[in-house]
């Protein structure tokens, strides 16, 4: 409930304000991340001061590479205000760990020649039983050249999942820069500028962006009812299910799901 003297804001002046999308704040609305305080008698979203200051938690959190779910777990649990500094000391004690995990495999792996285990194939269970999996998702970075960045963000969401991130805006009002994310990939969307264009639709593709996916099956069917080109239907390969589509502007994409 939101006090009559108390300042609001309606979803499209927060937008402007903090250059978030109309459609994050849809999203996180939906998922119970961010619910406004209030709506008006046309049912208009209206945020207050302390939905700004949840929101601020949500937008440091989710730079520091923590899931929107475990953000929302986060606040729910800590209604007295949650410790951003101590979340963040434990992301970066996981990504420490993870990196000396991974120096130490490194090691085991140069003692272990490639030509040995060419010669004794169980070596290799030894060494996969041994390959350290971080408690926390380290997030790759990708930079795709899209036409039209403001469609791109919004298909994306709507053809493949991705949460919505901010869309920046040009003083004409066009975008040349957005961003959206998922469970294993922070992707940021750039308009065309020299060197850089959007792939050739009549060419065939040369590179692609692999994602992991929770639960492939409804991807894929998600997928398809928003217009995806599927290339390839799920199929089991090297251990992961997987497909590959292209979106709206010839992107190749490859969605996986790790076997079991």
């Amino acid at each position: 409930m939101i006090a009559d003297d108390q300042r609001t804001w309606r979803v499209g002046e927060l937008s402007e304000l903090t250059g978030l999308s109309v459609r994050t704040f849809h999203h996180y609305d939906q998922i119970g991340l961010l619910p406004p305080s209030a709506r008006t008698i046309g049912g208009h979203r209206l945020y207050s001061a302390d939905d700004v200051a949840r929101l601020t938690v949500i937008v440091v959190l989710r730079r520091a590479g923590l899931p929107l779910a475990e953000i929302r777990d986060a606040i729910s649990n800590q209604p007295d205000g949650v410790d951003l500094a101590a979340l963040i000391d434990e992301q970066a004690r996981g990504l420490e760990t993870a990196l000396t995990d991974t120096r130490a495999f490194g090691r085991r792996l140069a003692q272990q020649p490639l030509d040995a285990v060419a010669r004794e194939p169980t070596r290799l269970r030894e060494l996969i039983s041994r390959i350290p999996q971080p408690s926390i998702t380290i997030q790759p970075i990708v930079f795709l050249v899209y036409a039209d960045v403001e469609r791109a963000h919004g298909r994306l969401v709507e053809m493949f999942g991705f949460e919505p991130g901010p869309i920046s805006r040009r003083p004409d009002g066009t975008s040349g820069y957005a961003e959206v994310s998922g469970p294993t990939a922070n992707i940021r969307l750039h308009g065309p500028r020299p060197g850089l264009s959007p792939p050739a639709p009549e060419a065939d593709p040369s590179s692609m962006t692999v994602v992991g996916v929770a639960d492939l099956s409804a991807h894929f069917d998600r997928a398809v009812a928003a217009g995806a080109e599927i290339v390839k239907p799920i199929a089991t390969l090297f251990g992961v299910h997987e497909y590959t589509a292209f979106d709206h502007e010839h992107h190749f994409w490859c969605f996986q799901e790790p076997v079991g």
